[in-house]
């Protein structure tokens, strides 16, 4: 039976911000065979475009955490309500933030150029670097914060948020949106879909899947059904593109 496999990117099957391993890469393209590959990421599809493989561009697509999907060639783009934009505005200029934020296409840059995320943005040179003002409509936002301050003020917010200390950054997306509601937009149910994550940001996705997949340490997927280290991964997605032995299905309900 072709199942959905949906992966997370970066830490999950991307280890340099760059690319993909080849080794990865393989496994993928076995598993396609049988099953269909959704790749769920943090990044806008922009820039999550330049790290998949060009075989790949063309499968379905979740970008900024579930603000962006794209599937069969048609973008949907989900904003961040008029409201909730000039509150954060509101909180950006108050306590003098740097800021990544994407708009449908286009974004607006401001933090520090020797940081992972600017390392990763628009590689593919894809858009522009414009003022937020220009921006039409927030899609995602990323705040170069840890003060406890402002997280308490984001906090008060309906936005969805994702803190991430060790990079000094907070995500920020529509209220209520997820991957998983991304995926549920795209008519993946419950239950109805692996999954591979290694963030924070992965756990109602991994929660609501068939079978879980957890990559690293993270303590917030350690409910995972499967726990792998980078050099295991590849592994493991080609066991899922193997045809299941006697008694699979069964093995697979009585986790």
């Amino acid at each position: 039976m072709r199942q959905n496999v949906v992966f997370d990117v970066d830490g999950t099957i991307c280890f340099d911000g760059r690319s993909i391993p080849t080794a990865i890469t393989e496994a993928l393209r076995d598993l396609r065979a049988r099953h269909r590959p959704v790749f769920a990421s943090a990044r806008p599809i922009r820039d999550l475009l330049p790290v998949l493989p060009p075989e790949f561009h063309d499968e379905t697509l979740i970008g900024g955490n579930g603000a962006f999907s794209r599937d069969r060639g048609t973008l949907r783009v989900l904003g961040i309500a008029h409201e909730d934009r000039l509150v954060l505005d509101g909180i950006i200029d108050r306590y003098g933030l740097k800021v990544l934020i994407d708009g449908d296409w286009d974004y607006c840059y401001t933090g520090d150029e020797a940081h992972r995320i600017f390392r990763q943005l628009d590689a593919g040179r894809l858009a522009s670097n414009v003022p937020r003002e220009q921006i039409a409509q927030y899609s995602k936002a990323v705040v170069f914060t840890t003060d406890p301050e402002v997280l308490r003020r984001l906090g008060e917010t309906r936005l969805s948020l994702n803190v991430h200390p060790d990079e000094g950054i907070v995500d920020i997306a529509p209220s209520g949106i997820t991957k998983h509601h991304a995926l549920g937009g795209l008519g993946l149910a419950d239950r109805g879909y692996i999954a591979f994550g290694n963030d924070a940001n992965d756990e109602r996705m991994l929660r609501h899947a068939k079978v879980s997949y957890r990559v690293g340490t993270h303590p917030a997927l350690a409910f995972a059904d499967h726990h792998l280290t980078p050099d295991t991964v590849h592994q493991a997605i080609r066991d899922l593109a193997r045809p299941p032995g006697p008694g699979a299905e069964r093995r697979v309900r009585g986790r």
